[in-house]
Parts: structure tokens; C-alpha cells; sequence
């Protein structure tokens, strides 16, 4: 998609889970929220790409003490482009036909201790993308502006969306280590799970 290519069709296909332990149903009529319908802050984002985590099927099994919103759209790591930001915004540096990236965090309060403190997941507000609110195995997705990630037009849409996820869990992890350039770290997982993506 160019960021010319901006029409928003009133329906687009998602992929819903309407109870715990169900198999998705893709829905080819999903009703896709209009730019006259975002509230401040929203933006409205395009999907090129989703990728898939096991975190999605723990949602899907309801294997955690905290149960996801039903129904759902799942899904937390994807890229895609700003089609349309909610009217009173404060966008930063987001605007319209911006290549962006959504992860498992869609947003916080960044008022508590938690979020002042640099522990935004811990957020007693969070919201999470496919499991708070919807996700994004979906091509049109609601997402905010404070919270998406600028990606470069020349990164692979594949090659990014796991970033958005599992690089984000090795990244806050080498963060939280406090380690400085020249000491050493040992990663975990660097055959293919989360730690080849810290290496």
C-alpha cells in the first residue's frame, strides 16, 4: 500500500474468537471503525502483516488468571500503515500513511508510579492488543498514536513483527540487566526462541 491508498472500507475480514478454548472465525464483514469515529488519541492502522505468538494461544485457552475480552480479535505483533488519526490528537510525530508497528502493549495512563518509574506493563491501565482490547488479526486494526512503533519502509514487514514481540521481551531484559557496552550477557533460548533475537 502507497500513502495515497488511504479509503477505509466500512467492513474488512477479521479473525474473531468468541469464547474461550473456540477456534477463530474469520469474519469477511467486520465493521471497520471510521476516521470520524476515533477518539482523540485513536488511530486507525492498515494491516501489511501479523505475525503469531504463543501468547496468542494462551489467550485463546484462557490459560491465565486474567481472562481476555470476548469476543476478540487476537493477535499482537504486526505492521502496518496510519490510514486515519482520531480528530483532537496529540500525534507526536505519527501522522497519516506512516509505516507503524503494533505490540502486546497498546497503551497506558504514563501518570501511576509504574508508568514514571519506566514499568509501563505493570500499568494498572494497560491496555494489550489481543487480549484488552482488539488485536491484530485483523486488516484494520485500532491502535494510538502514543503507542505504535515507527518502521522503516525498507524492513521486511516478516522480518518485523516478531520485533514487536518477542525483541521487545530480550530487549526489556538486556534494559533491565543495566549491562554496558563491553560487559558480557548470557541469552538464553538463541537456537530459536526468544534469546536469537538478542544476539
Amino acid at each position: 500500500m502507497t500513502s495515497t491508498d488511504l479509503s477505509i472500507p466500512k467492513t474488512a475480514k477479521a479473525a474473531i474468537l468468541n469464547g474461550l478454548g473456540e477456534k477463530y472465525i474469520i469474519r469477511d464483514d467486520y465493521p471497520v471503525k471510521q476516521a470520524s469515529e476515533l477518539l482523540p488519541g485513536e488511530c486507525l492502522v492498515k494491516i501489511e502483516y501479523s505475525g503469531i505468538c504463543h501468547s496468542d494461544l494462551h489467550v485463546k485457552q484462557g490459560d491465565w488468571q486474567k481472562k481476555p475480552i470476548l469476543p476478540l480479535i487476537g493477535g499482537h505483533e504486526a505492521v502496518g500503515r496510519v490510514v486515519a488519526i482520531g480528530e483532537h490528537s496529540d500525534a507526536g510525530t505519527v501522522k497519516i500513511g506512516d509505516r507503524v508497528g503494533l505490540k502486546w502493549l497498546a497503551g497506558v495512563c504514563m501518570k501511576c508510579e509504574m508508568c514514571r518509574k519506566g514499568n509501563e506493563p505493570c500499568c494498572p491501565l494497560s491496555k494489550a492488543h489481543g487480549f484488552t482490547v482488539h488485536g491484530t488479526f485483523a486488516q484494520y486494526v485500532v491502535s494510538w498514536v502514543n503507542y505504535v512503533t515507527p518502521i522503516p519502509d525498507n524492513l521486511d514487514s516478516a522480518a518485523a513483527a516478531p520485533f514487536l514481540c518477542a525483541g521487545v521481551t530480550v530487549y526489556n531484559g538486556l534494559k533491565q540487566s543495566r549491562a554496558k557496552i563491553g560487559d558480557w550477557v548470557a541469552i538464553s533460548g538463541a537456537g530459536g526462541g526468544l534469546g536469537h533475537l538478542g544476539a
